[in-house]
């Protein structure tokens, strides 16, 4: 089965986990997932430029992502896209998260009906801003969780393994409904609503 035919059935409310690596393909499922929902229906949570490497990519790779993509930047200090919001992830953190919920939620509702599609590229880049404090690594891990159920959106979260604080993983892998991790080019779903597609890989093309 191919990468885009499996999360065309990935179902309103559902939070799908996608762990890859340095070195992995990730930018072309972010892609996909673009392609597949319609840039329109995206929005774009990035934690520090982690959307760079995905920038690099569709340049090199010849493919045009759209200027307007609305995004929310959470740091860092490339301005590309259209910037709906805009946060310091250097602040309190209470702060940070009480200001993104508020204005998420506010989005979801001036667009309901249309079901968005969240992605979320890299918050384990926060943990280390926090001192690795197990308390934080908590708070973020019940915030991601907080929008599974949610009928007016799918949310695709992505974690660099090779950066990420093992129990923040641990913990996501947990709670999310779906989990895929991606080594080299080739996606394989850990963990699924059905248990026969458990090990199964997918394909990009």
């Amino acid at each position: 089965m191919k990468f885009s035919e499996y999360i065309g059935g990935v179902k309103a409310g559902e939070n799908v986990l996608i762990e890859h690596t340095s070195l992995s393909a990730y930018p072309v499922l972010f892609y996909l997932i673009g392609k597949t929902y319609g840039w329109g229906r995206l929005i774009m949570v990035d934690v520090i430029d982690s959307s760079l490497p995905i920038l690099r990519w569709a340049r090199h790779a010849g493919v045009e992502l759209p200027s307007g993509l609305a995004r929310i930047k959470a740091g860092g200090t490339s301005e590309w896209g259209r910037i709906i919001l805009e946060l310091d992830p250097h602040r309190d953190p209470g702060i940070f998260l009480t200001k993104f919920e508020g204005f998420i939620k506010g989005y979801y509702e001036e667009h309901s009906g249309e079901e968005m599609v969240t992605v979320i590229m890299n918050s384990e880049r926060l943990v280390p801003i926090q001192n690795n404090r197990r308390g934080f690594i908590l708070i973020l891990t019940n915030f991601a969780t907080s929008f599974i159920g949610n009928p007016g959106r799918r949310l695709f979260f992505f974690v660099n393994i090779d950066l990420a604080d093992g129990r923040y993983v641990a913990l996501l892998e947990e709670a999310f409904t779906r989990v895929i991790r991606i080594d080299d080019k080739v996606p394989r779903v850990l963990k699924s609503p059905n248990s026969g597609e458990e090990g199964k890989e997918l394909k990009l093309k």
